[in-house]
């Protein structure tokens, strides 16, 4: 029994030895990868080793990632090893990186190990908007190890390739471009999955409907950039090319902030970390020249036109210093400053102009205060999201967290009062436009009145002089001659010649006619008063050596109504000539003379005669053909009675 244990303890021994040994392996293993983790100032005693044999698609790495940050590419890549990983990456990094962090260099640390029997290549992409990328590697189980650079880092993916078994310990500088959308969400990606990895960030970022909004309102500010240049063109007013401007930039920007979104290529790090900024405040810059045109605010708003005017220059110099600060390679911060404090002097102008419009009660300053209250209200939220931690839903990847979009509402909102307010612009300068017409309508008229007037009194000067001439020269001529023919008549006494009795009959109608055209000529007799009161005196001294009695039957009153010359003559004429023909043919005892005056003058000649053959009359009376033509010429009417006599009756509207 002795030997046979004793036997059985030898053939163990060797057993033991292996055992002792394989213990000592593993203790000195575990107090190596303590050493290394000690080395470089952590453990991953916490963080799980990544196979990425086992990696199917793409996986984010983000629990297994230490990080620290150091100023810009101030620390050589040979020091990279001193520097101590003890932060975890925060989990809203991988939304948005703090902009006091975006401005220096981010490095990370990672182990990576590769399970499998074969060599494995795969991608690995830091994050949105990382422009450089310089990543290095060395082994687990040799910390000595110098670090060797991997890859080159290409659209946002650097390429590795892991051998059978290897264990490796990976560190990347990462160097994001100047903006408030940076994210650090590590991930390893397969080759097969990059195009869709790349499709699925865009959509979980920034979704679908998000993206198809923006391309909505570049649309719309696309339409007002059509309608500005129309009614340019329409009425030339420079305003409108002021806002085609403002309204081309907005949709530049909107467009290549949706459709830039996330690539990872040269010009939408250029857009992204400087031209979106200068987009817009060239936008705003002109925005600023379209309201002072719009508005007239060099006349009619003097304190806005100074607060624009100053508000446009500070506009320009903060894209000059920012251009500069870009050219020159300033930190972040400082361009972040810049551009902040641009922003912000854009919010209180913008809180003046509509504390300004809300004491002012024209509409068109309503509108307009109405649209920037609105482009103000979501402006800030959409700046609040940017540079703070407030959210405005818990859910992750909700639209109700999107800055963008809430600018666009208040963009929307903004071009829907400003179409409002052009709609009663339009609609008040028609109105004026109408006004000014009718004003120079009128003014044209009253010219033309008033030309006419100056005719008329040049005529009635002239009708004046001639009728004065007339009586002066003609008159007392044509009263010598009918004196001389009484003289000659009385001293020839019984031997008189019939020649000189015919002389002084023609002068005294001649003298008689002559007094009916000065009558008619002087201006001051142009009224229906006028024309009765010479009618009656007519009529009187016409019967008066004549069996026929006239009688006459009168308003009481007249009215004092115009009648021009032409008309006074048309009428005494056709009375002359009706009281001619009843002297001549009616063979009456009495003749009566109605007149009448309201808003037409009615004058009736009836007498007690024989009557009158209208048959005959129609044929052959030239004289009461030529009543009837010149009543027609004035306008007026004129009609025969034939009823116990004869009566006509001549009407004119006055």
């Amino acid at each position: 029994m002795r030997k046979a244990t004793i036997n059985i303890i030898d053939l163990c021994r060797p057993f033991q030895n292996i055992i002792r040994n394989k213990t000592r392996g593993i203790i000195l293993c575990t107090v190596y990868l303590v050493l290394i983790g000690k080395t470089n100032g952590q453990s991953f005693a916490d963080s799980a080793m990544i196979d990425v044999s086992k990696i199917q698609s793409s996986l984010t790495i983000n629990k297994s990632v230490l990080y620290t940050t150091y100023k810009k590419n101030a620390l050589p890549d040979k020091d990279i090893t001193n520097l101590k990983f003890s932060n975890s990456v925060p989990a809203e990094f991988e939304k948005k990186i703090p902009m006091d962090i975006t401005g220096k260099s981010i490095y990370i640390e990672f182990p990576l190990y590769n399970g499998g029997d074969t060599a494995i290549t795969f991608f690995f992409t830091p994050g949105s908007y990382c422009r450089e990328m310089d990543m290095f590697k060395r082994s687990l189980l040799d910390p000595k190890q110098p670090l060797s650079p991997v890859g080159n880092y290409l659209r946002g993916f650097t390429k590795i390739t892991m051998q059978p078994k290897e264990k490796a310990l990976f560190i990347a500088k990462l160097n994001y471009i100047m903006t408030t959308i940076t994210s650090l969400s590590p991930a390893i990606v397969k080759k097969d999955f990059i195009a869709y990895y790349r499709f699925n960030q865009e959509n979980i970022v920034k979704g679908v409907y998000v993206k198809l909004f923006n391309y909505i309102t570049a649309g719309i500010l696309l339409m007002m950039i059509f309608y500005s240049i129309a009614v340019f063109f329409q009425n030339y007013n420079v305003e409108f090319i002021y806002y085609a401007v403002y309204a081309s930039c907005m949709a530049i920007l909107l467009f290549l902030k949706s459709y830039l979104f996330g690539q990872a290529t040269e010009f939408n790090y250029f857009f992204e970390g400087f031209f979106d900024f200068v987009i817009q405040m060239t936008g705003y810059f002109f925005y600023l020249l379209f309201f002072r045109k719009f508005l007239n605010t060099k006349y009619d708003h003097p304190f806005l036109d100074k607060t624009f005017l100053i508000t446009g220059w500070i506009v320009a110099a903060s894209v000059a210093v920012f251009v500069s600060l870009f050219i020159i390679s300033a930190e972040f911060n400082v361009m972040n400053l810049v551009e902040n404090i641009t922003k912000q002097v854009l919010l209180i102008v913008s809180l003046i102009f509509i504390f300004y419009g809300l004491r002012r009660k024209d509409p068109l300053i309503n509108y307009l205060v109405a649209g920037q209250l609105c482009l103000t209200f979501f402006s800030i939220i959409s700046f609040l999201l940017l540079i703070s931690p407030m959210r405005i839903s818990d859910k992750p990847n909700s639209v109700m967290n999107d800055s963008l979009i809430y600018y666009q509402a208040g963009l929307v909102l903004e071009l829907i009062f400003f179409m409002s307010g052009l709609s009663y612009k339009n609609k008040r300068d028609l109105i004026e436009r109408i006004k000014e017409r009718e004003r120079l309508k009128l003014d044209n008229e009253r010219k033309e009145f008033e030309k006419q007037v100056a005719i008329l009194e040049a005529k009635q000067q002239e009708r004046n002089r001639i009728s004065a001439d007339m009586h002066d020269e003609l008159g007392s001529g044509v009263t010598a001659i009918r004196l001389m023919s009484e003289i000659v008549k009385t001293k020839m006494k019984e031997n008189t010649l019939p020649e000189i009795e015919k002389i002084s009959q023609s002068a005294n109608e001649l003298i008689n006619k002559m007094n009916t055209i000065i009558w008619t000529m002087v201006s001051s007799n142009d009224s229906v008063e006028s024309l009765v009161a010479y009618i009656r005196a007519y009529a009187v001294e016409f019967f008066e050596n004549t069996p026929i009695e006239c009688r006459f039957n009168l308003p009481l009153q007249i009215s004092s109504k115009d009648l021009s010359g032409e008309k006074r003559r048309n009428i005494f004429l056709s009375v002359k000539e009706a009281l001619n023909n009843v002297l001549k043919h009616s063979r009456a005892s009495m003749v009566t003379i109605d007149i009448k005056v309201n808003h037409k003058l009615t004058i009736g000649i009836a007498d007690n005669g024989i009557g009158i053959d209208l048959d005959n009359v129609r044929k052959f009376g030239n004289g009461l053909h030529n009543m009837k033509k010149r009543i027609n010429s004035i306008s007026g009417d004129f009609k025969i009675e034939n009823h116990h006599g004869t009566k006509m009756i001549f009407e004119l509207e006055l």
